[in-house]
């Protein structure tokens, strides 16, 4: 009696919890970022990959009819969208920098002006494609039939191949990494509630029997420890929000101020 309650109702109630606080992790430091008006060390592309993840998640959680499932997904959903929108706004204000700093010097210099900006930023490129991919699947499975009777499985391990690829993403500055000898891209809150976070629904997994819910977290809590071996054998040489934080502190440490509210960039913007 006691182990059903533990392992189908405690731990999926904790994974709940620990998956809001995972999606949750970069929030303080993305609002750093956007009072600073640069993103700096951080690497945001796993928030494009989140949201894929939590749009999977949410479905596979409608055909496995599972509460759980639902209710830890959806917070994310929500953080996701904001962390994206964050992340295109700084990624756009960079462009304009770099635009303004063209201009300026091929008007010193007598060349034509040549406006090189495009209309995507790398993030909302990343995000379109994944919800397109997305939308596309469960339209197929939805309403086309495509999986007629198999569309839980269906949907469950393309949630899984998500999944993997959010884990994983942070993963790609492996290189980085170990070049530089500094784990200062990976984001430590998120790394320790990814452990965790796989941690409780590896034991509802294997409670529920489904493997849907267990593999891609047993992958996810491996790509953690790699990323905490990572961060133990190359430590930081100095923190992620110091650049950050003298930006917001400049000028006599008006804090107050955002880089981001500027006449082309109106204060609607936060």
């Amino acid at each position: 009696m006691w182990m059903d309650i533990l392992f189908g109702y405690i731990c999926p109630s904790l994974g709940c919890l620990m998956s809001s606080a995972m999606y949750a992790a970069p929030v303080n430091e993305l609002r750093c970022a956007l009072k600073a008006g640069k993103l700096g060390a951080l690497n945001s592309t796993p928030w494009a990959v989140m949201t894929g993840n939590a749009v999977g998640w949410c479905a596979y959680s409608y055909y496995a009819w599972d509460p759980f499932i639902l209710a830890s997904n959806i917070p994310g959903l929500v953080v996701s969208i904001w962390l994206n929108m964050g992340a295109a706004k700084l990624q756009y204000l960079q462009v304009r920098r770099e635009h303004d700093e063209s201009t300026q010097r091929q008007t010193q210099t007598g060349q034509p002006i040549q406006n090189e900006s495009g209309i995507f930023v790398s993030q909302e490129t990343i995000l379109l494609r994944i919800l397109i991919v997305w939308l596309s699947l469960l339209v197929c499975i939805g309403w086309l039939g495509v999986a007629d009777g198999y569309e839980k499985v269906v949907v469950g391990v393309l949630a899984n191949i998500n999944v993997i690829f959010f884990y994983g993403a942070p993963l790609q500055t492996m290189q980085t990494v170990i070049t530089e000898k500094s784990s200062e891209s990976i984001h430590v809150p998120t790394m320790i509630m990814n452990l965790l976070n796989t941690s409780f629904w590896i034991l509802y997994g294997v409670a529920e029997v489904d493997p849907v819910i267990y593999f891609p977290n047993i992958v996810g809590f491996g790509l953690g420890i790699i990323q905490l071996l990572l961060r133990l054998m190359y430590p930081v040489r100095k923190t992620r929000l110091a650049p950050l934080l003298q930006d917001i502190e400049g000028d006599g440490g008006a804090t107050n101020a955002s880089p981001l509210v500027t006449d082309d960039f109106p204060g609607e913007l936060l």
